[in-house]
């Protein structure tokens, strides 16, 4: 019965007319997303079409070079983007307003230690009518599932009293969090990938190496909504990425 439901997922990955693409699509989103094999790569098909820009797409980029510009600060680390389009902090984008068709991410927000300004400065360089596509982390499925999730009471707060120094906030609430793992094995591996102590904060903060937050698709799209943007797809995890989830906005 699996094995029939997998050739199916991939049967209609192949559409021949406009009907059996909308067919795909919903039965996508609603009915197999945790059978068929992959749905990050068809959704970035059907929604980022046009000129975009990738957030801090690494090594393996998700969206096609051609049409897309590569954004990244942290060069120089052993995650960053070799040779990006754009060497810039998420936060201040250089580029005018309503520059692009859509703007892509993975695995970025978290990082950013104001979500909502952040948010703000990528739904700025969208054109009206323009993609916002995430694809985040999901607390539950995580290095991060002992923590609480972020509240968006906590985003605003963040956004009218955070400045561009970093943010220590957060430091004993991810000790504490991460510490309750598991498989944490008291931050060897991660000493060895990266050269400093788990603890080093200061180091984490330079780096980008820090999730400030922790959340679920919901608050995710309460967030969306709250910033005034068109939920379009939520897809609660990922197939191809087990430990994700994917929320498709659109800037009205």
């Amino acid at each position: 019965m699996v094995r029939g439901k997998k050739e199916f997922c991939q049967v209609i990955r192949k559409p021949k007319n406009s009907l059996r693409r909308r067919i795909k699509k919903w039965i996508r989103r609603v009915l197999f997303p945790h059978i068929c094999r992959e749905i990050i790569r068809p959704l970035i098909s059907s929604y980022c079409t046009g000129q975009g820009l990738e957030i801090g797409p690494g090594k393996k980029p998700y969206c096609n070079p051609e049409t897309t510009l590569f954004l990244d600060k942290f060069t120089d680390n052993k995650d960053g983007t070799p040779e990006p389009d754009i060497i810039s902090d998420a936060n201040h984008i250089p580029k005018p307003d309503e520059t692009f068709d859509y703007v892509f991410s993975s695995h970025v927000l978290e990082h950013m230690q104001n979500t909502i300004a952040a948010l703000k400065e990528w739904v700025r360089v969208l054109r009206h009518g323009g993609i916002l596509f995430l694809v985040l982390p999901h607390g539950d499925r995580t290095f991060d599932r002992h923590r609480e999730k972020t509240t968006l009471e906590h985003h605003l707060n963040d956004y009218e009293n955070l400045t561009d120094e970093y943010d220590h906030s957060h430091n004993e609430e991810i000790k504490s969090g991460w510490s309750k793992n598991e498989d944490f094995d008291g931050g060897k591996k991660y000493e060895e990938q990266w050269g400093a102590p788990v603890w080093d904060f200061d180091f984490r903060l330079r780096n980008g190496v820090i999730h400030f937050h922790v959340w679920t698709q919901d608050e995710i799209v309460r967030l969306l909504q709250y910033l005034g943007l068109k939920i379009m797809v939520v897809v609660e995890t990922a197939p191809e990425r087990t430990d994700s989830f994917v929320v498709v906005a659109q800037k009205p």
